[in-house]
């Protein structure tokens, strides 16, 4: 009984790419780490469109000497984290978000995916939410930080 409780409690999440950059050993915002300390209690989906862009930002700032925990990294997120593919119908989305003005590909998917999939993105980009809310699109499959900590503490 009580491994049932806590499977009907488990919540499913799309996370940008920003999550996935500490575990390649690179420094994000102070509110991401702390939204990463509750993924255990979440099945956390990710594109692997989100870490192909993780891992351009990789080529910039890591050195060689940091190319082991790179790899040990893209382990850890593909045995952790579950890989979602978007459906054709998210990247179509996609390219009509990127069409009218917003000109990352990636943020336009990930968006797309979790509205089409009716999963929420944890995001802390609020350059994306800005674009999102001012084009009139919905925006309640974006969740920060605050909505993830009183979706786990109801």
């Amino acid at each position: 009984m009580r491994g049932r409780r806590r499977s009907s409690r488990v919540r499913r999440i799309l996370i940008d790419t920003t999550f996935l950059l500490p575990a390649l050993g690179i420094e994000v915002e102070p509110e991401a780490l702390e939204a990463i300390k509750y993924f255990h209690d979440l099945r956390v989906h990710y594109l692997e469109a989100s870490l192909l862009e993780a891992l351009w930002r990789m080529l910039k700032l890591v050195s060689e000497d940091g190319l082991e925990l790179v790899r040990i990294g893209i382990e850890a997120i593909r045995t952790t984290y579950h890989r979602l593919d978007p459906p054709a119908e998210a990247h179509i989305e996609a390219y009509r978000l990127y069409h009218e003005g917003h000109r990352d590909y990636i943020d336009n998917l990930l968006y797309s995916t979790s509205k089409t999939m009716n999963l929420p993105l944890l995001t802390i980009d609020r350059e994306l939410r800005d674009f999102i809310e001012m084009r009139g699109h919905p925006t309640e499959n974006l969740i920060s930080l605050s909505d993830l900590l009183k979706s786990l503490n109801p």
